[in-house]
């Protein structure tokens, strides 16, 4: 799990990830967000795609790269 924040944190706009279960796997990273208590994940919102409901986007709310 904190992999992938970490990841999305790491990309100019965030990563996309496939699962089974958006909803259980948005509460595992809310959960794995908390536990690290890095301010730094603020930056990232966790978005169901409108597209595909295998989808969850892991994106940056500022849409800028970890410089900008």
């Amino acid at each position: 799990m904190i992999e992938l924040l970490y990841a999305a944190l790491a990309s100019p706009h965030g990563i996309i990830v496939e699962t089974s279960s958006v909803e259980r796997l948005r509460q595992k990273l809310y959960a794995a967000r908390r536990e690290l208590n890095d301010e730094v994940l603020e930056a990232l919102s966790l978005v169901t795609s409108p597209t595909n409901d295998c989808e969850l986007w892991i994106v940056r709310k500022d849409g800028r790269d970890k410089e900008g």
